[in-house]
């Protein structure tokens, strides 16, 4: 038999509360809707002792989800109860139920209502907390509170992770103490499991300090369970990595080093255009109109794309310089695509020799770059793990800082980044339920 239950309370449908009365206000057209809960017996909180004597009938206001139209005040009526045992210091308690715990304003479905908004729809919170009619702080509360219900990240099984900064606010300018400006870029760094896209933690800078003392705040099995750290060429990160998890491989993320090709062909470019023209590239100049055609991949011209780039590079490159550039930039991107050592050490050679046949400035800095991070890209040819998943866990989080307008505090921030992402990642793989939370204890 399915339970019986008035008109009023099943349309007002709180679990576990039955609508005992239901006025319309003389103002404002708002409506009072007066509930009590079903139980008829309470369990102390002190001893633990079940007790059904009522010692005196309460009224309290609290917060709720809009319910039709017109504005709802919702009234819990609900008893103090009498504690059974007499050797118990707390003589009496008031009710608690699930929708209801003890202190609280707003009932429990309004707090999943607000917790929900900012997760799924990525509202920010001024705007969830004015369409509610709560405070900014409360919204603020429930998803700070989630956010420590989460499972600790030593408890996640992680082999490959990845880690990339962002900027956590815009630049700002500061006096020092000697009536100079100072620039200052808040940034933060982001941990990530490589294969579920998940952040499993966010520390202030990018620099070893701050990435150091997260990998080491993990437990040895955790760190010594991962296997493959992708990251950007940064020494920072690095060094921090040898030092944090040493039996880990670093992978350093072939798109970085593709951009950085990227920026050698434009700076060759520009120089070219510098000297060829005495000034800076305009519509009317070959190289700087298709400039972003020097940027492609080789492999992907289409037969149109070529007899352009010929064109280009016959018409507005005398020196030749922009040409071996651009060949430079293909080599690296013919040693990255191999997909075994032997192959990767042939192709290393050929790029070492259109780098001297070049022979400039800019793209023996590029090998120099290659030559450093070598042991980096022997791991990313073996294991292919990039940073992927990285940036785009850190593209959710630039969206997160526009639709916040703005975190000036960082443990709100981090909150709604972490729930963010386990949120995701759930919703990515049902049959993924790991999350994490920034603060183990």
């Amino acid at each position: 038999m399915w339970p019986q239950r008035d008109a009023a309370s099943l349309i007002f449908n709180l679990p576990g509360y039955d609508v005992i009365d239901a006025v319309d206000l003389p103002l404002g057209g708002r409506r009072r809707v007066v509930v009590q809960a079903h139980d008829d017996e309470g369990f102390c909180p002190s001893c633990g002792v079940a007790s059904s004597r009522v010692h005196a009938w309460t009224r309290q206001l609290v917060k709720d989800i809009d319910a039709g139209a017109a504005p709802v005040e919702v009234v819990i009526r609900k008893p103090r109860w009498v504690c059974a045992e007499r050797a118990c210091s707390k003589k009496t308690f008031t009710q608690v139920t699930e929708q209801l715990p003890a202190r609280a304003r707003c009932v429990a479905r309004l707090r999943n209502a607000l917790l929900e908004a900012v997760l799924n729809a990525g509202r920010a919170v001024d705007e969830i907390a004015a369409a509610h009619g709560v405070a900014w702080w409360t919204v603020q509360a429930v998803i700070n509170a989630a956010t420590l219900t989460l499972p600790c990240v030593d408890d996640i099984k992680v082999t490959e992770v990845g880690v990339d900064e962002h900027r956590f606010a815009r630049v700002r300018f500061f006096r020092d103490e000697d009536g100079g400006w100072r620039r200052v870029e808040p940034w933060m760094s982001t941990i990530v499991n490589t294969r579920t896209g998940q952040v499993l933690g966010v520390v202030d800078g990018r620099g070893s300090a701050g990435i150091l003392a997260w990998f080491q705040a993990r437990t040895p099995a955790w760190r010594d369970r991962v296997e493959v750290v992708a990251i950007d060429p940064s020494a920072a990160f690095r060094s921090a990595l040898r030092q944090a998890l040493p039996l880990a491989r670093v992978s350093v993320d072939h798109w970085h080093l593709i951009r950085l090709a990227n920026l050698m062909v434009t700076g060759v470019r520009q120089r070219v255009a510098r000297e060829q023209h005495g000034h800076r590239g305009r519509k009317d100049d070959l190289a700087w109109a298709h400039r972003l055609l020097l940027l492609r991949a080789g492999d992907r011209l289409s037969a149109r794309a070529w007899a352009r780039l010929e064109h280009v590079l016959h018409h507005d490159d005398p020196s030749g310089e922009i040409g071996a550039a651009w060949g430079v930039k293909e080599r690296l991107r013919m040693l990255l695509a191999c997909t075994d050592l032997d192959a990767a050490d042939t192709a290393r050679g050929h790029l070492g020799i259109a780098v001297v046949a070049a022979d400039m400035d800019e793209t023996w800095r590029l090998w120099g770059t290659v030559n450093a991070w070598w042991d980096e890209i022997e791991t990313f040819i073996e294991t292919r793990v990039t940073n992927a998943k990285t940036e785009a866990a850190n593209t959710s989080i630039k969206h997160i800082k526009r639709t916040g307008r703005g975190y000036r505090n960082h443990d709100h921030y981090q909150a709604r980044i972490l729930l963010r992402s386990a949120r995701q990642t759930r919703r990515r793989s049902p049959l993924n339920q790991q999350a994490t939370t920034f603060n183990c204890g």
